[in-house]
């Protein structure tokens, strides 16, 4: 997992209806990359999701010409989403980091499950330096 990762996981309650465009839109907001309705990235998404399931993945040219979007906005856009670790670029075309939807959030579960792990490993090593410096300074600082 690339140290510059970063996952921002929201509670929002799933769409009573279900289709392409509300889950993809629910999932955006869940991922913290789309915060306002007329935000172009669940339909960007959904393009990425339907290239990958393809095996074809989507240029940032053709989302340019589909969307009618300045090409640095498809890339802002399309950066967030590599950011998360959602979607990778394989050469010049864009897909997700796993075959289909299903498999990227295996994946990203099993990079946040590490990352915990590490955590962990912090929290134990830093409580016990906590507890010992608390036991120093209630005996009193040890003699020369």
């Amino acid at each position: 997992m690339p140290s510059e990762e970063k996952i921002v996981v929201k509670t929002k309650i799933r769409p009573k209806r279900e289709n392409a465009d509300q889950l993809t839109d629910w999932f955006c907001k869940v991922f913290d990359l789309a915060t306002r309705e007329d935000q172009p990235e669940p339909e960007l998404l959904k393009d990425i999701i339907s290239g990958s399931i393809q095996g074809e993945g989507v240029t940032s040219l053709e989302l340019t010409d589909k969307y009618d979007m300045p090409r640095s906005t498809v890339i802002y856009h399309l950066n967030r989403f590599i950011a998360t670790g959602i979607v990778i670029r394989k050469g010049r075309k864009y897909v997700l980091r796993a075959e289909d939807m299903e498999q990227t959030i295996v994946e990203l579960r099993s990079d946040m499950m590490m990352e915990f792990n590490k955590m962990m490993e912090f929290a134990e090593k830093l409580d016990q330096f906590v507890e010992r410096e608390a036991d120093v300074r209630r005996k009193g600082k040890p003699k020369r």
